[in-house]
């Protein structure tokens, strides 16, 4: 062979890791995948979209929102797992889907909500609140279960799924108010809403973000909200805590992450374009506006925040004796 063939032989062969190299270098060079693991219509959707369209302005390529809904948010989160981690498929993780249904549920989930991600980092807190049909009688909490007392069983209340964050406050609620009310599970918030506004259900537990518009035109009433303090979009709303039950402020969460194993400089570029978003007091004061308070947490500490909500929420979910066979 001569010197030329070999020369021209060895520069081919280094072309892919060169070409590798770049395409590393110049993340992101395509659209983003965020797989949002809910249906549409719902808080984990509203957020989801919000964050995308910032993603997509900071990293200046298109952050597309991929609706995969099934198993409180599992089914879209193991599809995450099984990707390659390349910084081009995301997750919009959640409490749902990496706390709640994993204690609930752990025969039936195929993933560690801890270990087997890349957890890039958070966007904020919210919580879950009561709401019931304006026309129903019911004006306060301590309202709401006196009349559930007077009929007990005759009351349905909807959620967003089995497992469901929301879904456990009303059962936490239920033991600690004496309360016998029968859960309705929807597949996603917004179809459970949709039954909520057209009154074929009377009451809802919710995630603050997807209830607020609805609370704020007078369609639904909010009881309670379970944050430790009063929430600053909703001064008026007293917290369930404050009503007496004390074991349902419990703080819920969104986050950004990725497959495992996501390359250290990529998972720094979509931290800095999330931290970014969230330090922007014009996306502070929109997220606020929906119920949510911004939180930036990144890398390492986000991941432990993560591994202690999950053992949170199974103390939650002993205490509240809900199964999911």
């Amino acid at each position: 062979m001569t010197l030329s063939r070999r020369l021209v032989l060895g520069s081919s062969l280094a072309l892919p890791a060169l070409h590798a190299a770049r395409a590393q270098d110049a993340f992101p060079s395509r659209p983003i995948r965020l797989v949002v693991p809910f249906p549409p219509g719902g808080s984990t959707d509203v957020i989801g979209r919000v964050i995308a369209g910032e993603l997509q302005t900071r990293l200046k390529q298109s952050v597309v929102v991929d609706n995969r809904p099934g198993a409180s948010g599992t089914v879209g989160s193991a599809s995450v797992v099984r990707s390659p981690a390349d910084g081009y498929t995301l997750l919009f993780s959640n409490v749902a889907s990496q706390g709640v249904m994993p204690a609930l549920s752990p025969q039936n989930v195929t993933f560690d909500p801890v270990g087997d991600f890349t957890h890039i980092g958070m966007i904020g807190v919210y919580w879950a609140t009561l709401i019931v049909h304006a026309s129903f009688p019911a004006k306060t909490l301590a309202e709401f279960i006196a009349e559930a007392k007077k009929r007990p069983g005759e009351i349905n209340f909807a959620t967003s799924g089995i497992g469901s964050s929301p879904h456990l406050f009303a059962e936490i609620l239920k033991l600690d108010a004496g309360i016998d009310i029968v859960h309705v599970p929807y597949r996603g918030a917004g179809p459970a809403l949709t039954a909520l506004l057209a009154n074929e259900v009377p009451a809802m537990a919710d995630s603050l973000p997807s209830s607020t518009p609805h609370i704020r035109s007078g369609a639904v009433r909010a009881l309670g909200v379970s944050s430790a303090e009063r929430v600053a979009a909703f001064p008026d709303l007293p917290t369930f805590a404050e009503q007496g039950f004390p074991r349902m402020a419990v703080d819920n969460w969104y986050g950004i992450s990725a497959p495992p194993g996501l390359p250290a400089p990529v998972q720094a570029t979509i931290a800095a374009a999330l931290n970014d978003s969230l330090n922007d007091p014009a996306v502070a004061e929109r997220l606020r506006g929906l119920g949510l308070e911004p939180k930036v947490m990144n890398g390492e500490a986000f991941r432990t925040f993560i591994a202690e909500m999950f053992a949170l929420w199974k103390g939650i979910v002993k205490d509240a004796n809900v199964r999911v066979d």
